[in-house]
């Protein structure tokens, strides 16, 4: 068997990955789509929480201290 190293065999990688590509800045509008977004999204939240709040209060009943059926006796 043959030892690479005397037959004069030199490891070369030529399939290495090429440098990612640099991060273009995103143009300004599409920061003012994504803000627009985001702005739909949160107030679409704070309309559900405020269209949901009046469902969730329990009203305040005044319990009575005799039914009324019992005053007609």
């Amino acid at each position: 068997m043959a030892d690479m190293h005397d037959s004069g065999f030199s490891w070369h990688d030529d399939h290495a990955m090429p440098p990612a590509p640099t991060r273009r800045r995103p143009s300004g509008l599409r920061l003012v789509g994504s803000a627009l977004v985001a702005l739909v999204v949160i107030s679409g939240l704070v309309g559900a929480l405020l269209l949901a709040k009046p469902a969730m209060e329990t009203p305040d009943r005044t319990t009575p201290d005799a039914p009324e059926a019992a005053e007609n006796r």
